[in-house]
């Protein structure tokens, strides 16, 4: 593939990833969004590079104040608020599918397993920041920031699975 066509690529699933936050349900310390979705979709179709360099641009571009968090969230105070774990955390899941993938045939099994891990992981690493930033125990931290968000991300994983196996039979993506 073309270093144009990866750039393309790379640029339209930033544009995925910054819509995607837009789209929201607050809750009392961590919204539901669907941000992890488009993560998921990112490190389904790109390679690993180029999922790392995209989840680091979008937490560039909020860092230096564009409003592409949820909620039109901006700044680095953001990336060291109460969700700066999770939005950490999208690179660790973004890698860890990217790179289980990378490795196995495109399947909806392996995407499947892929994405689950590297959300599970990502929301496990929110809520361990969630327990440092509002001084709570483990437990706590888990039951509001990682259980609430089990069954909303296997939803996200099903729709990773079809949107993805969809997208590839169209567009040609470099794995």
């Amino acid at each position: 593939m073309t270093n144009t066509k990866r750039i393309a690529h790379a640029a339209i699933m930033l544009a995925v990833l910054i819509v995607c936050s837009k789209i929201s349900i607050p809750l009392p310390l961590v919204p539901l969004t669907l941000q992890t979705f488009a993560v998921g979709l990112i490190a389904t179709l790109l390679p690993v590079a180029d999922t790392f360099w995209v989840i680091v641009a979008y937490l560039l571009l909020g860092a230096i104040g564009l409003p592409v968090f949820a909620g039109a969230g901006a700044g680095i105070g953001v990336l060291f608020s109460a969700m700066g774990g999770y939005l950490f955390g999208f690179i660790i899941y973004g890698l860890i599918t990217s790179v289980l993938l990378s490795h196995k045939e495109f399947s909806f099994v392996n995407i499947a397993v892929a994405n689950l891990i590297g959300a599970g992981v990502q929301l496990f690493i929110g809520s361990i920041w969630l327990m440092h930033f509002n001084s709570m125990p483990l437990v706590q931290a888990l039951m509001v920031g990682f259980v609430p968000f089990v069954v909303p991300g296997i939803i996200k994983v099903i729709l990773i699975m079809i949107v993805a196996r969809r997208l590839s039979a169209v567009v040609s993506f470099s794995r």
